[in-house]
């Protein structure tokens, strides 16, 4: 069941899954994205042995820097740069 206002993740075509490797100590992370509307991305977080999953909403812009970070740190993601930027970028 989702939150009223907050789109169901649950439509194959609706999301993208990537899961980014964590540095350090911070643990491994799942995200699937819905595609953007209006610039914003609906996000459910699942950090691996962490917490229950979290919902949010980003920036698509500012959620792209923060994965192309990820990968010029090295850290693994299930998605190339190139499917995430085109999903982002709408």
């Amino acid at each position: 069941m989702t939150e009223p206002g907050v789109p169901s993740l649950g439509g194959v075509d609706d999301t993208l899954t990537v899961q980014v490797q964590g540095a350090g100590r911070e643990p491994e992370r799942v995200l699937t994205l819905s595609r953007p509307r209006g610039g914003v991305v609906e996000v459910r977080e699942f950090a691996v042995g962490g917490p229950a999953p979290r919902d949010y909403r980003v920036d698509a812009g500012e959620l792209l820097d923060q994965l192309e970070q990820a990968a010029r740190a090295r850290r693994r993601l299930s998605e190339d740069l190139y499917t995430i930027r085109r999903w982002l970028n709408g």
